[in-house]
Order: structure tokens, then sequence, then C-alpha cells
């Protein structure tokens, strides 16, 4: 039987969580270099304008979603950190 320590299982935790972290990063990263804006303004935008450009709205569900992410893997990370972990058998 191998046996692991709940210290060494929130290390493993806060690396993925850290390495997802980086991935949405450079995802909302993306999205604002290409639109100049952050999701907020976007998200104005896309509510507000007349027209509607499908690859703009293609963008707009990818980057809330992302943003959506971020949060969550921030909170989990919070949770991680505070050692509000809980091991099941």
């Amino acid at each position: 039987m191998v046996q692991v320590s709940k210290q060494a299982v929130q290390q493993w935790m806060l690396i993925d969580c850290m390495a997802k972290k980086n991935q949405y990063e450079e995802k909302i990263n993306h999205f604002e270099k290409k639109y100049g804006k952050p999701y907020s303004e976007f998200e104005q935008h896309i509510e507000t304008t007349d027209q509607e450009v499908f690859e703009e709205w293609d963008d707009y569900i990818d980057w809330g979603a992302y943003v959506e992410f971020l949060a969550h893997v921030n909170e989990t990370i919070r949770e991680i950190k505070l050692g509000n972990i809980q091991m099941e058998a």
C-alpha cells in the first residue's frame, strides 16, 4: 500500500490549479490583445451593438467561460492554501 500525506496531495492540487490558472490567463490575454480591451468592456460592446458578428459572439462565449474558469480556479487555490481540503477514502 502506498501512503500519501495530506500535505503532498495539497501540493499536487495546488500545482495542478496553478497550471490551469496560467492557461486561463493566457487565453484571456489573447482575447484582450485581439480586441484591445478587457472582458467587461467587450461584454458591454456585445450587449449594445446592433450588428451581430459571429466571430465576436463566439469569442464572447469562450472569453466569458475563461473568465469564469479563472475565478473558480482562483477560489480553489485560495481554499487549498488555507488547507480547506477534505480527503476521502
